[in-house]
């Protein structure tokens, strides 16, 4: 009876512990939900925005300083557009079943720091990208490479936000001598120890202070890696983190 309820014990404290983030990673689910009709009513707004300046454009009583201003309107808008294309992908979810395409690497990475942009601006984070001149399109799944490269970056950003004196992430893409592709994300921000990075990919650890994480990026990032037949692997560089990934081109099924 001592033993059960010590048990009884141990089991209510994994839940307390475990609990508040779980309803963390549920609130953030609810917010996902609600994204897509976000989206509309935003794109539906930004397309009476274009819509008017593109008309006020054609008037020829307009001075020319004004169209410029117009100018810069629309493109500001076709490129909130362009972001708001890639959140309505990530809106609709990770499929439960892997879905094989032809994907560009570069330019999904591309769509991904577009995301991140005010976030690597807000926090002083330089970005560089290095992709070769070799074709980087792999025979994959889109949505969960575009999560994984989601889920890295925004630990590199919030690694070097974490310094608070901002910092570089670096962004490598290859193939090996095998065809397979090579993506290293490498930033110059928190140094993790090394018995801590042992446990990363484990569900609900997390060095991000209490209520900025629920532990469940990298857990996510592995089993995706997985599902597609790849290798993810961390380790410690002299000034930060390197991730690095491994995807192979999978075969259509025919």
């Amino acid at each position: 009876m001592a033993g059960q309820g010590k048990q009884e014990k141990r089991t209510e404290q994994i839940w307390s512990s475990v609990l508040p983030q779980l309803l963390r990673a549920g609130q953030g689910e609810t917010i996902l939900n609600l994204l897509p009709s976000a989206i509309h009513e935003l794109n539906n707004a930004l397309n009476t925005v274009l819509g008017f300046a593109d008309l006020l454009q054609s008037e020829t009583s307009i001075p020319k300083t004004l169209k410029e201003d117009l100018k810069t309107i629309e493109r500001a808008g076709m490129r909130v557009r362009e972001l708001l294309g890639v959140l309505r992908t990530l809106a609709s979810g990770v499929p439960p079943q892997v879905q094989i395409m032809p994907v560009d690497l570069p330019e999904i990475c591309e769509q991904v720091c577009n995301l991140m942009a005010a976030a690597f601006r807000r926090n002083y984070v330089r970005l560089v990208t290095d992709y070769s001149h070799q074709p980087l399109v792999i025979l994959s799944d889109a949505s969960r490479i575009r999560f994984v490269l989601l889920a890295l970056l925004q630990n590199a950003c919030d690694a070097i936000a974490s310094s608070g004196e901002g910092g570089k992430i670096l962004v490598r893409m290859r193939r090996d001598e095998v065809g397979r592709a090579i993506i290293e994300i490498e930033n110059d921000g928190q140094i993790l120890p090394t018995e801590v990075r042992s446990k990363l990919f484990e569900p609900f650890v997390t060095t991000k202070p209490a209520g900025k994480g629920a532990g469940l990026g990298l857990f996510l990032v592995q089993h995706f890696v997985s599902e597609l037949q790849g290798e993810v692997e961390i380790c410690g560089t002299e000034t930060g983190t390197k991730v690095s990934l491994t995807l192979p081109s999978l075969a259509l099924q025919s």
